[in-house]
């Protein structure tokens, strides 16, 4: 039971991550509460992986070089940008907990409505490995998206605009003011895009299929 609780948790820090800016002026975040509603995310993201040791050991050592790779001067990598060693850690975290969230969710023995939440959850959790995919591709190779704003570090509106495309092409919704022109982001694309199909075609079908089947046999009962 408590780990429904946490997925609840979990899902408010998406939500805040995701819609912060709506009740922020200016409709973009600032910096400062960015990153607390970030540092919210993953301190909640690793809250949901506590039930599994070994995922939570992994993501603990992640987090714990991030830390390092921040308070570091100089790149790890001469060759590679300061920013893309965090950026995989982050990739890696959110796939972790993604993971989690599926296999809980799978086989939870108790179908009510937090199995609904935890579904939801893993799904925004896709769209976060998405985004930090979509992210790391245009930090390595620039103008790999047409249609991104001018950066602001300020505002954060590249990342904004990113987080955004990539909830988008996890929907297969797709309206074109912001598309990927180089090939590996059309790649990337492709693969945000089948996975969204995937969750919501198989997985979904599967965990809302076992949800209302207990129903069903509960009223038989």
């Amino acid at each position: 039971m408590l780990f429904e609780y946490r997925v609840e948790v979990f899902l408010f820090s998406q939500f805040l991550l995701l819609f912060g800016s709506l009740i922020l002026p200016g409709q973009t975040l600032d910096a400062y509460v960015f990153s607390l509603f970030y540092s919210f995310n993953i301190a909640t993201g690793m809250l949901v992986t506590l039930k599994k040791k070994v995922h939570f050991r992994l993501i603990t050592v992640l987090l714990a070089c991030s830390i390092l790779l921040f308070l570091l001067d100089t790149p790890l990598f001469p060759n590679v940008g300061r920013l893309v060693p965090q950026l995989v850690i982050y990739f890696i975290f959110h796939a972790i907990v993604a993971l989690v969230l599926i296999e809980e969710m799978l086989f939870a023995q108790e179908k009510n409505y937090r199995v609904v939440l935890g579904v939801l959850s893993g799904y925004i959790s896709i769209g976060m490995v998405s985004f930090f995919l979509f992210v790391l591709i245009e930090h390595m190779y620039p103008g790999s998206f047409k249609g991104l704003p001018v950066e602001d570090m300020e505002t954060h509106s590249q990342e904004e605009a990113i987080l955004y495309v990539a909830f988008i092409t996890l929907m297969t919704i797709g309206y074109g003011d912001i598309v990927p022109v180089a090939p590996l982001a059309r790649k990337a694309a492709i693969i945000v895009g089948l996975a969204g199909q995937f969750y919501m075609v198989v997985l979904t079908a599967i965990i809302v299929g076992k949800f209302l089947h207990m129903k069903t046999t509960e009223k038989k009962d």
